[in-house]
């Protein structure tokens, strides 16, 4: 099993924080430099709203921020060796074609441990391409969490199990920050992106608001902007962002990515879901759900 020693050889260093006196009531933020694979991240945060900055300027290829937060008896060690072990174990076995899409529910319950369920994907993806920076604010509790990148290289290995995975402890000292007040909005809804906002260049910040379903649940869990040129396939870039394609969330990426959020833990029509991106030149744009192959959400538009 891959016990990522590699983490130890990692020079970590020099995060850039941001922000008041945690008296002062201000955003608190935090800035996460992508490399090609690590990250250059804090060890420890205090609980509340907190602003990531992803800086993937320094790497070559498309990354994301996942936060998992571990169960209380769970050492970072054991999800990466078990949890995230289970995973690679069934990635293996699905591009070889030993695991169908259909049985892939079945094979992962029989490789996790039975702590599994502890684990709570409380916010993820944000994809942003190489030579960008994106952000997104997120609300964490006090806990232990496993910072991680999911996407896939150009050979299928997931970045994290080449080192693209760090532990950060979040305290019970508040950040004393307030929840954003974001500039637009965008409403998911089943079968459309709702976007309110002025359609031009520069920093724009979101709120993110999904509605239920019948059942109650989320329609959808994620929103990401892309850059078109006159080949991108929307399609192609739909089926690309499933992680559950043999191709999928593998380098190199279909279409520039500025960012956006995939959230788990969002109640639908009450909470919301923030991130901010720069748009810095004129074209073809398009926001993109991603939904299952043969559905298509996304909307394009045009930055004169």
């Amino acid at each position: 099993m891959n016990t990522f020693k590699s983490l130890s050889c990692l020079a970590l260093i020099s995060v850039g924080i941001w922000g008041c006196s945690l008296q002062d009531l201000s955003e608190y933020r935090v800035e996460i430099t992508a490399y090609d694979y690590a990250f250059q991240a804090p060890e420890e945060l205090p609980a509340g709203w907190i602003t990531f900055i992803l800086n993937n300027e320094k790497a070559h290829e498309i990354h994301e921020l996942s936060f998992a937060r571990l169960p209380e008896e769970i050492t970072y060690g054991e999800y990466l060796d078990e949890y995230v072990g289970a995973w690679e174990i069934l990635l293996k076995e699905f591009q070889a074609g030993e695991v169908k899409r259909s049985g892939i529910s079945a094979r992962i319950n029989e490789l996790l441990p039975d702590w599994a369920d502890g684990v709570k994907y409380v916010n993820a993806r944000g994809l942003v391409s190489p030579g960008r920076s994106a952000e997104k604010t997120v609300y964490l509790e006090p806990g232990s969490y496993a910072l991680d990148c999911w996407v896939k290289t150009e050979d299928g290995i997931i970045h994290l199990s080449n080192g693209m995975t760090r532990p950060i402890t979040v305290t019970d000292e508040s950040a004393n920050s307030p929840e954003p007040s974001a500039e637009n909005k965008i409403t998911l809804k089943e079968n459309e992106i709702d976007v309110q906002w002025n359609a031009e260049t520069g920093f724009h910040s979101f709120a993110v608001l999904i509605e239920a379903d019948s059942s109650g649940s989320p329609v959808h869990n994620n929103i990401h902007l892309i850059k078109t040129e006159e080949n991108t396939d929307l399609n192609e870039v739909n089926t690309w962002m499933d992680w559950y394609k043999v191709g999928g969330l593998r380098a190199p990426a279909p279409a520039d990515f500025l960012g956006g959020v995939s959230t788990y833990d969002a109640t639908p029509d009450e909470s919301a879901t923030y991130f901010s991106l720069e748009i810095d030149e004129p074209g073809e744009y398009a926001w993109i759900v991603q939904v299952a192959d043969g559905e298509q959400l996304w909307n394009t538009f045009n930055i004169p």
